[in-house]
């Protein structure tokens, strides 16, 4: 019996030809169907192929009775219900380095259209205008290039910036040195990178912490008359803060191919600024970057139906479906605690332990280290990470990872334990699953608690004693931030002293801004707050 796939957006025509190449495949193109008409015909398809018109929420999840793949053509994931989807046992799969060259490509297009006023040039002389020295423009050579990420896209940036013989620095916090040294660029931390650099690129992931990552208080630490590009995510900018510093030249030009909102508004005051390049989120559209998402993404689809190959799976660690579907709560489980791990993580981690106790994990102690990198790996890199890639990645990062198996816990049937080492600090985290499907971390270092690993967390180390929770209850209150859940730990008996310390495990409907986040590490009896998003 042939497998059935849909296909819901543009796919190039070398695509379409290896889907009809395809002896055992056939395919019906429906494009960007609404989400009621994709719900009524999903459960007739084996596999579904989309890019980023189309989402896969979990009511289309729930109803894809027959569904084994989802082929996302191109890197991001934000339209696919990756939980609901790894719950149900159905691969996900992207195609995250087709369009890596494009990005990085368009990066150095845009800085050298706003370097050289290209884009005002052309305007000008379509105008019947000959304006030269209207467009006096800077030169790259010899000049410092901050790198915001130096993840697969930023790398390559670096690589075609130093053929322009640039000074390139970066800053991303989970980069080690010999990675750095490797690409002959200086990592630097994030205060001397705004300071010292003469252009900024954006290359970030979107995460909590990187959400206006340049705005007002940055943006003024910034050399006067730097420029700037973003290539990589609208959020890291606060547009408005943007447009103030153009106005009064902090900023000499920007060049934006992301924006916040999508498509950028008619009356966004971006669009009148005369130092400003913008174009309409094309870095990846290119025709050899189309040709290779479509091929790879039908090449893939196809390839993991057959149960041949799953590369770029980023929810499939295991080849056997069966035992995907067992184990995948435990390896739910395992990337929440890398991801937490990492989020609290104060320094470039160099090394992972990792340890699993009991029958049902104990065996399967590979694909559980991989599902863990997976999640320390996703909230640093500016491309989502596979089960493929992740302990590559994790190599190349410089970090190095033992794997354990221990004696079964008195409390716990199943256990996960994490340490992770960075020069100067460590952590070790433990998690369980409550009724077999819920992720729940039960200590951190020394603290016991229970807590769901789900949405946005404040995890705050306080004084314990009397009147602390009343004061961040109110403070969050006030901004009016609602706490959801509250969990608590403490590393041994009440001492009610200020040497007692206890741990929090806040649970909020939604972020909290930085300067909320300022207020809490101001209250006399709290000593850390981190803010992370699951």
């Amino acid at each position: 019996m042939a497998y059935k796939i849909l296909v819901t957006d543009d796919l190039s025509p070398q695509a379409i030809h290896l889907l009809e190449a395809a002896s055992d495949a056939t395919f019906d193109n429906v494009h960007r169907p609404s989400q009621e008409e994709l719900r009524e015909i999903i459960p007739n398809y084996d596999a579904v192929i989309i890019r980023s018109s189309v989402k896969i929420d979990k009511t289309i999840i729930d109803n894809a009775t027959n569904l084994k793949v989802i082929g996302r053509g191109g890197v991001g994931l934000d339209n696919v219900d990756i939980n609901a989807a790894s719950l149900r046992g159905i691969v996900v799969l992207n195609t995250p380095g087709a369009n890596t060259i494009a990005t990085a490509e368009h990066t150095m297009s845009m800085l050298l259209a706003l370097c050289r006023n290209i884009p005002q040039a052309d305007r000008s002389l379509r105008d019947h205008q000959w304006a030269r020295s209207q467009f006096l423009g800077v030169q790259l050579y010899r000049k410092t290039l901050g790198i915001v990420g130096l993840g697969r896209i930023g790398a390559q940036v670096a690589r075609r910036a130093q053929s322009f013989s640039m000074n390139v620095i970066a800053f991303d916090p989970f980069i080690n040195d010999e990675v750095a040294r490797e690409l002959k660029v200086e990592l630097v931390e994030f205060d001397e990178l705004l300071s010292r650099a003469d252009f900024i690129t954006l290359n970030a992931a979107s995460t909590a912490e990187t959400k206006n990552l340049i705005n007002k208080k940055t943006i003024a630490r910034m050399k006067p008359g730097v420029r700037l590009v973003n290539c990589a995510r609208g959020v890291l900018v606060d547009e408005a803060a943007l447009v103030e510093a153009l106005q009064s030249g902090q900023i000499a030009g920007a060049a934006l191919d992301v924006f916040d909102k999508e498509p950028l508004t008619d009356n966004s005051p971006l669009r009148d600024l005369p130092n400003v390049v913008l174009t309409p989120h094309i870095a990846a559209s290119t025709v050899e970057a189309q040709e290779d998402v479509g091929t790879q993404v039908v090449d893939r689809v196809l390839a993991a139906l057959r149960g041949d190959d799953f590369r770029s799976a980023v929810n499939m660690p295991v080849a056997d479906a069966s035992i995907f579907r067992e184990l995948a709560p435990y390896l739910h489980l395992a990337e929440k605690l890398g991801n937490v791990q990492m989020q609290l993580a104060e320094g470039p981690v160099k090394r992972v332990e990792v340890e699993f106790q009991g029958d049902e994990v104990s065996d399967h102690v590979k694909p559980l280290t991989v599902a863990l990198l997976k999640g320390m790996l996703d909230p640093v890199t500016d491309t989502p990470v596979n089960y493929i890639s992740a302990p590559h990645l994790a190599m190349q990062r410089g970090i190095s990872v033992t794997e354990t198996k221990g004696l079964p816990d008195l409390n716990y049937a199943n256990l996960l334990k994490c340490h992770v080492i960075w020069d100067g600090g460590e952590r070790f985290i433990s998690g369980s699953l409550l009724g077999h499907e819920s992720p729940r971390v039960v200590q951190i270092d020394s603290f016991k608690l229970d807590a769901q690993l789900e949405g946005i967390i404040l995890v705050m180390e306080s004084q314990d004693l009397p009147g602390v929770v009343g004061q961040v209850a109110t403070l969050l209150g006030k901004h009016t931030i609602n706490i959801a859940e509250w969990r608590m730990g403490r590393s041994g008996p009440w001492e009610g002293s200020p040497t007692s310390i206890n741990i929090s495990f806040i649970n909020l409907d939604i972020l909290a801004s930085s300067e909320v986040l300022e207020e809490l590490k101001q209250l006399d009896r709290v000593l850390k707050v981190t803010q992370i998003k699951l």
